[in-house]
C-alpha cells in the first residue's frame, strides 16, 4: 500500500514545526489523503542533505508513494537543489506535493510543472538573497552613524547583569572601605575577604582580578590599594 511521509524542517528554534504540520495535514484531509509518517528536521537549509534526513526520506519513498511538504524551500536553498531533488524523487516515481505553492509532480516529462518549479524556487532564492543586502546595508548604514550593533535580548541581559554587580558590590562597599582604611593591600583585602567567607556575587571565592574589578565599579581604586 503506498505511504504518505510528511517532511517539516525548521532553521531555528525559534520557528514553529507545528504551523508546518497544521498545513500539510489541513492539505491532505483536503486531498483524502492521510500522512502515514513524519520526519522533522530543525536545521539550516546550507547543511547537507544526509544531515536534513532528505536522503533518509528518499530511501524510504518507493514508487506509487507521496512526499508533501508545506512549501518548496522546506526542501532545498537553490534552484539546482530543489530540481535535482525533485527529479530524484521523480524518477522513483514519487509524487510531490508542495502546500503553499499549489503545486503536485509525479516527475514526469510535465515542463509546464518544472518551470513553475523553477520559478517559484527561483522568487524564494531572490528574495533571501534581497533580505541578505538589506540586512547587511542596514547594519553597515548603523555602524557608519556610530550605532552599537547587536541582539537588544542580549543588551538588555548585559544590562541586568551590570546591575545586579552594581548592586552586589554596593553591599560590601562598607567592608572594602573599612580594609583600605587599615592600609591592606589589594591582595590582603582578598585574603580577608576569604577568610571571613564573604564569596562572590556567583558564590565564589574572591581572585584578584575579581576583586580589582569590585574596587573599579565602587571607585575604591587608590594608591593605597596596591596588590
Amino acid at each position: 500500500m503506498p505511504k504518505i511521509i510528511g517532511y517539516l524542517r525548521v532553521s531555528t528554534d525559534t520557528q514553529d514545526v507545528e504551523n508546518q504540520k497544521h498545513e500539510i495535514e489541513a492539505y491532505a484531509s483536503r486531498e483524502g489523503m492521510t500522512v502515514d509518517t513524519w520526519i522533522q528536521v530543525e536545521m539550516s537549509s546550507r547543511r547537507s542533505t544526509r544531515e536534513r534526513r532528505l536522503d533518509e526520506t528518499l530511501d524510504l519513498l518507493k514508487r506509487g508513494d507521496s512526499l508533501i511538504v508545506s512549501e518548496l524551500s522546506r526542501i532545498g536553498r537553490s534552484i539546482r537543489e530543489n530540481l535535482n531533488i525533485l527529479h530524484e524523487l521523480g524518477k522513483k516515481g514519487v509524487t510531490t506535493h508542495i502546500v503553499k505553492q499549489g503545486l503536485r509532480t509525479n516527475g514526469k516529462n510535465d515542463v509546464l510543472a518544472t518551470m513553475l518549479l523553477a520559478n517559484v524556487s527561483f522568487a524564494a532564492e531572490l528574495e533571501r538573497d534581497l533580505i541578505s543586502q538589506r540586512t547587511k546595508a542596514a547594519l553597515a548604514r548603523k555602524k557608519a552613524e556610530g550605532k552599537k550593533l547587536g541582539s537588544p535580548m542580549l543588551d538588555e541581559l548585559h544590562a541586568q547583569q551590570s546591575a545586579a554587580a552594581k548592586e552586589f558590590s554596593e553591599t560590601i562597599r562598607g567592608e572594602l572601605e573599612a580594609l583600605i582604611q587599615e592600609g591592606k593591600s589589594q591582595r590582603a583585602i582578598m585574603d580577608s575577604l576569604n577568610e571571613k567567607g564573604i564569596r562572590t556575587i556567583r558564590g565564589n571565592r574572591w581572585s584578584l582580578p575579581y576583586l580589582q574589578a569590585t574596587l573599579k565599579r565602587l571607585g575604591l581604586i587608590t594608591r593605597r590599594t596596591k596588590t
